[in-house]
C-alpha cells in the first residue's frame, strides 16, 4: 500500500541524536513529574498558589506511594513572577526531624530549612525568583534565590511514635508562607499576568513530546550550573530542542539532525534507549523521583532500599531478618518501612504496625546496642520475634530504610537475610 502524504518516509536513526534525546529525557524526568504535580495540583484545585495544604499520616489503601507512615507531609507551590514570598517556621522541638525544602521548576532544592539544616531556632526567609533585587524586611534571616519564578514548598514533620501525632500535626499548621507584602514596608505589587501553560498530556509527555515540555521549563528556569548547560546546548545544536527553548544557547545553528524524525522530535528516544545511555547523577536523580518526588537531598535525609536480596525480589511468602549491629546513625530520625510492589502502597496488617522506629515500644535492643528485625507477613511465633517484627506484604514488596539528619558512619549498614 503507497504511503500517504502524512506519513513520513522511513530514515535510519542518527546514533548521536538518539543518544542526545536520551540523555534529555533522563535528565528531564524529575523536572516533568514536578510539571505534571503542578497542573495537577491547581487544575484540579488540590492546591492554589501561595497556601501550604497538609496531608495526615500515610494509611494503608490510601494509594500513596513509598510514604514514610513517622512522617507527615504539607506541600505548596509558590508563583514569585510578582514579588518573593516569605516561608518559615517557629522553634521547633530539639532533637526531633521537622523542616522545609523549597525547590524549583527543574526539580533542583533551592534550600532546606529546619533542624537538619538551619537549626531549631525560629526564622522566616524571603524565597525570591530570577533578577529579583529589593529589600526585605527586618528580621528575615536570608534571601533563598530560585532559578525559576515558581518554586515547591514541601514541609515534613517527623512523627517518632504513637503519642507524638498531635504535637506533629500543631507544628504542621504553624509553618509559615506569605507574600513579602505582608510583612509590611513594603507596597503590594501588581499582579503577575496570567501563565501560557502547556495542557498536560500523559502519552505526549512521556513519549517524543517531552521536548515540548523540557521547552517550557527551560524557558522559565534556564540553567545556572554550567555542566546543564552545556548539556542543553549541545541538544540545541543537534536539533534535540529548539533555540528558543534556553535564550542565548551559545549562538549555535541546529545541524538539522533532529528536525527529520531522527531525534526527540521522531522516534529514537525510547524508554529503553535512554536508560542504555544515561549515567551518574541524572539517572539516580530520575530513579528517585519515581520513588518519591522532590525527594529530600542526602545531606538531609540518607535513604536505603532493598528490592532484591541476592537476585531474587522480596517476598512476603518468605521469612527475612535484618540486623543492624548499631543503632541507626541518624541524629533526629530513623525509620523502617515495608511497600507492596510496584504499587508501592502500604499494606495494613493485624499488629497495626507500618514502620519501626525510635519510638516503637518495646523494641528488641541488645546491650551492645544491636537491633534484630523479623521481616514476614505472617505473626511470629516468639516474643522476641513478635517485638521485633516488621510486618510486609504477603506477595513481593520493597524495603526502605530512612535516616533524618544522618550522622556520619563510614560504611554503616544492616545486614538482610532470609529464614526460609
Amino acid at each position: 500500500m503507497p504511503e500517504t502524504p502524512s506519513s513520513p518516509a522511513p530514515v535510519a536513526h542518527d546514533a548521536e541524536v538518539v543518544r542526545a534525546a536520551a540523555e534529555a529525557a533522563v535528565w528531564a524526568h524529575p523536572a516533568l513529574l514536578g510539571y505534571r504535580q503542578l497542573r495537577t495540583d491547581l487544575r484540579t484545585g488540590l492546591a492554589a498558589f501561595g497556601v501550604l495544604d497538609h496531608d495526615g499520616p500515610p494509611a494503608p489503601g490510601d494509594g500513596t506511594r513509598h510514604a514514610d507512615p513517622l512522617l507527615l507531609r504539607s506541600s505548596g507551590w509558590l508563583d514569585l513572577r510578582a514579588e518573593p514570598a516569605v516561608v518559615g517556621h517557629p522553634d521547633l522541638p530539639a532533637g526531633r526531624y521537622a523542616g522545609l525544602q523549597v525547590l524549583d521548576l527543574l526539580a533542583r532544592t533551592v534550600a532546606h530549612l529546619g533542624t537538619a539544616g538551619t537549626g531549631p531556632g525560629a526564622g522566616d526567609w524571603a524565597v525570591a525568583g530570577p533578577g529579583w533585587a529589593g529589600p526585605v524586611p527586618p528580621g528575615v534571616r536570608g534571601v533563598l534565590r530560585s532559578g525559576s519564578p515558581l518554586v515547591r514548598v514541601v514541609a515534613r514533620t517527623g512523627v517518632p511514635g504513637p503519642g507524638d501525632l498531635a504535637a506533629a500535626q500543631d507544628l504542621q499548621r504553624a509553618y509559615r508562607v506569605r507574600p513579602l507584602h505582608a510583612l509590611g514596608g513594603v507596597p503590594p505589587p501588581r499582579p503577575a499576568p496570567s501563565l501560557d501553560w502547556l495542557p498536560w498530556d500523559e502519552e505526549r509527555a512521556w513519549g517524543a513530546g517531552f521536548v515540548d515540555y523540557l521547552a517550557l521549563l527551560l524557558r522559565l528556569a534556564p540553567p545556572a550550573d554550567p555542566a546543564d548547560r552545556t548539556r542543553v546546548e549541545r541538544w540545541v545544536r543537534l536539533g534535540v530542542l529548539s533555540r528558543t527553548a534556553l535564550p542565548g544557547a551559545g549562538g549555535h545553528d541546529a545541524d538539522g539532525r533532529g528536525a527529520d524524525g531522527r531525534g526527540a522530535s521522531g522516534r529514537g528516544a525510547g524508554g529503553r534507549t535512554r536508560v542504555l545511555v544515561a549515567r551518574g547523577a541524572a539517572l539516580r536523580r530520575a530513579v528517585a523521583a519515581e520513588y518519591e518526588l522532590h525527594a529530600p537531598e542526602p545531606e538531609e535525609v540518607r535513604t536505603l532500599r532493598w528490592r532484591l536480596l541476592d537476585g531474587e525480589p522480596l517476598d512476603g511468602h518468605r521469612r527475612y531478618r535484618m540486623t543492624l549491629r548499631t543503632p541507626p546513625p541518624a541524629r533526629l530520625l530513623w525509620s523502617l518501612a515495608a511497600h507492596a510492589e510496584p504499587s508501592g502502597e502500604l499494606v495494613a496488617n493485624r499488629a497495626g504496625r507500618c514502620a519501626l522506629g525510635p519510638g516503637t515500644p518495646d523494641l528488641p535492643w541488645g546491650r551492645d546496642g544491636s537491633l534484630t528485625v523479623t521481616l514476614q507477613h505472617d505473626e511470629p511465633a516468639d516474643a522476641r520475634g513478635r517485638s521485633g517484627w516488621l510486618p510486609v506484604p504477603p506477595g513481593p514488596f520493597s524495603l526502605v530504610l530512612r535516616l533524618y539528619g544522618p550522622a556520619a558512619a563510614p560504611a554503616w549498614a544492616p545486614t538482610l537475610r532470609v529464614l526460609g
